[in-house]
């Protein structure tokens, strides 16, 4: 098994490979999967992210999550070790932030740490565990640690390992959404 450095490189440059018609047609099959769900129609607030580069992209399912009159949450970068959710009522209320990834405006109210609901997590590279390879910074790691938030991991089927390298501080996913599968792991929440 590739170190968690080398699987990023590694994970990043496949991922790199997708044009962008591809990215938004899987996409679009990934979240047609995840919001015909209970976990996601029966969620009042979710907490998603504004995708960058190659990223699964999340521009369309935030519009449908405020058309459909969920409360929209989008992470804000505070500090090196500090990430907070700001609601979103529109999505011209995004600015550019951290590494140019658009986030929440100055005019965006923050939420109270983990209100009742969904939380879209991204990443590079996830298991059958339901342990997520993400960046490297932790944030997503430590904000779901003892948040009673379901958390749900969005990948292409390519992202879909055997096993992530994984640490203690590492924290496993509800459910994992791919363009041909939801798969949720038993967890009692």
């Amino acid at each position: 098994m590739l170190d968690k450095k080398a699987l990023r490189k590694e994970m990043s440059r496949c991922r790199n490979r997708l044009n962008y018609g591809e990215i938004l047609r899987s996409s679009q099959r990934i979240f047609d999967r995840l919001c015909q769900h209970d976990i996601f129609r029966q969620a009042p607030v979710v907490y998603s992210y504004s995708s960058f580069r190659s990223e699964v992209d999340t521009r369309e399912v935030n519009r449908r999550i405020l058309a459909d009159g969920k409360i929209l949450a989008l992470p804000k970068v505070l500090s090196k070790e500090r990430m907070e959710f700001y609601r979103i009522e529109s999505m011209e209320q995004l600015v550019e932030g951290y590494m140019g990834i658009l986030e929440p405006g100055p005019d965006c109210l923050p939420m109270n740490f983990c209100q009742s609901g969904l939380i879209i997590v991204p990443g590079l590279a996830f298991d059958r565990r339901f342990y997520r390879l993400g960046y490297g910074g932790g944030y997503y790691d430590r904000y779901l640690s003892g948040c009673p938030l379901h958390s749900c991991g969005v990948a292409f089927d390519f992202q879909m390992l055997e096993q992530v390298p994984c640490e203690t501080v590492d924290y496993p996913l509800d459910y994992i959404a791919t363009e041909t599968k939801l798969m949720e792991r038993m967890s009692g929440k």
